[in-house]
Formats: C-alpha cells, sequence, structure tokens
C-alpha cells in the first residue's frame, strides 16, 4: 500500500457499508430505503443495474424515460428521491449547504428479496397448488 491511499470501511446505514480512502475526510451520506414491495427482486435487479456506478441526475433522466415501461422505475425514483433529501438532511445538520442531484453520486445501489407471500390455488380433487408472490427490499446510498 505505498503508493495507493488506504482503504477503510465506512459504515452508512443498517447494513450498508461503503469501502472509501481513509483522506475522504468527513463524507455525508444519504441512504433511501424501500422495504417489502410487491416487486420481484430480479426484476429490481435488472433494473438498478443500469443505475450502478452514476450519478443521480443521469439516474433520474433514465428512471422518467422507464416510467411508462417498468412498474419498478416509478419505486426506484421515489427511494431516489428520499436518499437525496436524506443527504441534504445530514449535510444541514453538519452545517454544510444542500446539494442539487446533479452533485451526487450514487454510491451503492442494490435490491435484496424480501419475505415471500405464500397463498394456494384450488385445483382439481380438492388439491392446493401453491402461488409465491416475491417481495423486495431496495437500499440507496448517495454521496458528493
Amino acid at each position: 500500500m505505498s503508493d495507493k491511499a488506504k482503504q477503510v470501511l465506512v459504515h452508512v446505514a443498517n447494513g450498508v457499508s461503503i469501502l472509501e480512502s481513509e483522506d475522504a475526510g468527513d463524507v455525508c451520506y444519504g441512504v433511501g430505503k424501500l422495504r417489502n414491495t410487491r416487486y420481484g427482486v430480479l426484476k429490481m435487479r435488472r433494473l438498478i443495474d443500469i443505475l450502478r456506478k452514476g450519478s443521480v441526475e443521469r439516474a433520474f433522466a433514465i428512471l422518467s424515460v422507464m416510467r411508462t415501461k417498468l412498474k419498478g422505475a416509478p419505486l426506484v425514483e421515489k427511494t431516489m428521491k428520499t436518499a437525496v433529501n436524506n443527504y441534504n438532511q445530514a449535510r444541514a445538520k453538519k452545517g454544510g449547504i444542500a446539494k442539487a442531484a446533479s452533485e451526487l453520486k450514487i454510491r451503492a445501489i442494490f435490491a435484496d428479496g424480501g419475505p415471500i407471500m405464500k397463498r394456494a390455488r384450488p385445483r382439481s380433487h380438492g388439491r392446493a397448488f401453491p402461488i409465491h408472490k416475491a417481495l423486495s427490499h431496495l437500499t440507496i446510498v448517495v454521496s458528493d
């Protein structure tokens, strides 16, 4: 580690940690979470893979186009707005000024599987076939 900056694991929120350089100083983070949404985790991951490692402004532009195509786009957009607002509140609490979405980057975005709602569909001869309705959790972390 002679010419590379030392990396430090920074705990941002419940279960969310980010690898940061040691000289990053006092960096603010904004975390937005969406829990138990009735949208499959694989569909959600396919959507958020497009947004990963980009700016928040670019993500909003992509999501505004995808809004009519995918049910998950408005869910991700709303959670992104929450993360930006949480960032600005954390920054104001530390005495800084609020930043626009164009100045922020997506530091981490991931979707995890939630609980599965189990239902039964009646079939012939008194049998019941299972129906599994997937839920998912979405977490977005933004910073400057």
